[in-house]
């Protein structure tokens, strides 16, 4: 192995880093070689000069130190293709049903800054920080070898890359990409434009939910999804017979949701509102609609503790209009896709929406990612996506 450049951590971080926990922010670091460049792979010490650890440095990141191997080992191209493939092997006969997976999600599946999902045979990939984009051939080489997909683009264009002093790259990588990738979900064929969706184009974290979601819902009872973005929920209800309505403040996401319903068949359960979350919730219980089910899924809210205070808030503004339009014994899920919002704070706004909606309910369940996205216990940053399921008393 050829001797590289060294970081050497303060002694409080070395038991969290043989903890293998994966980063090492700046008051972590004690010293550093000189003349590091962004992204490059060094060995990590310990005060006394063991070498602990290997990873990415970013002497200029907002998380310098990205660890990638507890082992003295090269971060070469066996290296990444060993991860992918270990990647794929945790997921074999886990994702049923489906040919849309989170192939490698970053520091989970031991890849910081890689998240790669597969439709078919398209490949989405992310490349988020410094490590990533130095090495990007090597492991754009390894999941092209071990996924096996024709063709792939890039949507690294994520707010972390900025953080890293990267800039914004999106477009094709190999093959040819189609303008709209097709992929299936149960009984569902699905649709997206991989240049114009959102992040790598389809949120696959939200799979079992829906599942659960329709499993509940009642042939001609309303079902409510609230902040829809391209209704994936709307559709598996609509498919089970409930009447959707999508609400989001994407109108192109609206239009493909409408799309999608049209392509499945079930164009006449779907309906569309196009505005803001709470605006449109405010305006439909004027209108004395009543919903069966609804789900409550903004986007993040929270990206910074701070932030949690006032996405309470928004949770419980949504959830007591839900809920007044909620039959009673109807359910309502309520989902979290950021990491500093707690199943605990959801149960909060919820609990405080519930008095002001004059009814009670039961948690009659608490859910998190699906099996692709694993999280990590060595990585609580890796547990991300939490929900609570709701049945409304009277």
């Amino acid at each position: 192995m050829k001797k590289s450049a060294a970081v050497t951590l303060q002694p409080a971080a070395v038991r969290r880093t043989l903890g293998r926990y994966p980063y090492g922010h700046s008051g972590d670091i004690a010293d550093a070689d000189a003349g590091i460049a962004p992204g490059e792979v060094v060995d990590v010490k310990a005060p006394g000069g063991k070498v602990i650890a290997r990873g990415y440095f970013n002497p200029d990141g907002a998380t310098p130190l990205r660890l990638l191997t507890w082992e003295r080992e090269d971060i070469d191209l066996k290296f990444y293709r060993a991860r992918v493939k270990a990647a794929l092997k945790r997921r074999e006969g886990r994702i049923l049903n489906t040919d849309a997976v989170r192939a490698v999600y970053a520091e989970a599946d031991g890849l910081p800054g890689v998240v790669a999902d597969q439709f078919g045979d398209v490949l989405a990939v992310q490349l988020r920080n410094a490590g990533t984009e130095r090495h990007r051939d090597l492991i754009l080489k390894a999941l092209r070898e071990v996924t096996g997909a024709a063709s792939a683009y890039e949507r690294s264009d994520t707010g972390e890359r900025r953080r890293e002093g990267l800039g914004m790259v999106a477009g094709p990588l190999w093959g040819e990409v189609p303008e709209r990738v097709e992929f299936h979900e149960d009984d569902l064929s699905l649709h997206f434009a991989p240049m114009d969706a959102q992040k790598t184009g389809f949120f696959l974290d939200q799979r079992d939910n829906r599942r659960l979601m329709r499993s509940l819902v009642q042939p001609g009872q309303g079902f409510l999804d609230v902040y829809s973005y391209t209704g994936g929920f709307s559709l598996h209800a609509a498919k089970a017979g409930a009447k959707s309505v999508g609400v989001d403040k994407d109108q192109v996401a609206l239009a493909a949701l409408e799309g999608a319903a049209r392509g499945n068949g079930v164009n006449s359960n779907v309906g569309v509102r196009w505005g803001d979350a709470l605006e449109v919730l405010a305006a439909l219980e004027r209108e004395k609609r009543s919903f069966g089910a609804a789900v409550l899924d903004p986007p993040t809210l929270a990206k910074r503790r701070d932030d949690v205070p006032r996405a309470k808030r928004i949770f419980t503004d949504g959830a007591a209009h839900t809920l007044r339009m909620l039959v009673s014994g109807g359910h309502l899920m309520i989902s979290t896709c950021a990491h500093y919002i707690r199943v605990d704070d959801l149960l909060d706004a919820a609990r405080v929406a519930a008095a002001e909606a004059d009814c009670d309910a039961e948690v009659v369940a608490v859910t998190y990612q699906p099996a692709d996205h694993p999280h990590l216990l060595s990585v609580p940053e890796s547990l991300y996506l939490k929900s609570i399921l709701l049945r409304k008393h009277a």
